[in-house]
């Protein structure tokens, strides 16, 4: 399954538990209180957030989702992996934007408009997803394969593994 977000700040992307993700952070909120209220949803699991790109170069990613795969890699840009859950059967993808809407007014949803078409269902349960980047929008070229920009592989667990205590590839904290 694949999907390409085509609109939206791309400089940061999630994958978020809509149902459970805490979205409002205040009307005047700064990155780095925005960045930790990242952090601090991702350590109960409700959203992984990465940072796509060091020279916010936006882009059209297209992602590829996997499921219980065991990816050989190579070569790629970089990779990670993280832990999330699911409560309501999907889990989405959502931009920047969605984000920082959602983190400024307190009547704005995740997703929005536009990221509820990247909706990814998924049984209910605990999963590891292993995040891997082959396109550096920085320097505009693929690394190992072209195949594919990024795949997020699940993999149901039985725990909430620790996520990392910054954002996913964040050059600001």
């Amino acid at each position: 399954m694949g999907l390409r977000m085509e609109y939206g700040d791309t400089n940061f992307i999630a994958l978020v538990n809509a149902d459970q993700y805490k979205t409002y952070v205040s009307e005047d909120w700064e990155l780095d209180v925005l960045l930790n209220h990242f952090v601090q949803e991702m350590q109960v699991g409700n959203i992984l957030v990465l940072q796509m790109t060091n020279e916010g170069v936006e882009h059209s990613w297209t992602t590829e989702f996997t499921f219980e795969n065991n990816i050989d890699v190579e070569s790629c840009y970089r990779r990670a992996k993280g832990y999330i859950q699911v409560t309501d059967n999907q889990l989405y993808l959502v931009d920047y934007t969605c984000l920082t809407m959602a983190a400024q007014f307190e009547d704005c949803i995740v997703p929005d408009d536009n990221c509820a078409r990247y909706r990814i269902e998924l049984q209910n349960g605990t999963y590891q997803v292993e995040i891997i980047q082959y396109y550096n929008p920085d320097l505009g070229e693929y690394v190992g394969i072209k195949e594919a920009e990024l795949i997020m592989n699940f993999k149901k667990v039985t725990e909430l593994g620790k996520n990392e205590d910054k954002v996913i590839w964040c050059s600001y904290m």
